[in-house]
């Protein structure tokens, strides 16, 4: 019996080849099979409509000013230890 790793190496090799020889032909699908998804989402009939929601933005205005906090000891320039 084989260690799974040599499996593994197999399967990463074909998939390698794969890639290797039939990239371009993969992307392709790859592409036309997302369209097909997005299409197929954004066109499907929903079960429950889509309820309207409503956004309030509400003004912050300036923030309140804190007082700086003392700097650490380590980033001093002199500190004595």
């Amino acid at each position: 019996m084989q260690h799974p790793v040599f499996y593994l190496a197999r399967v990463t090799k074909f998939l390698d080849r794969l890639i290797q020889e039939q990239g371009d032909y993969l992307f392709a699908a790859f592409v036309v099979v997302c369209a097909v998804v997005l299409v197929w989402m954004f066109t499907r009939r929903r079960k429950r409509p889509v309820h309207e929601m409503s956004v309030v933005i509400l003004p912050l205005g300036h923030a309140p000013k804190r007082d700086p906090q003392p700097e650490p000891l380590l980033f001093r320039e002199h500190s004595d230890f």
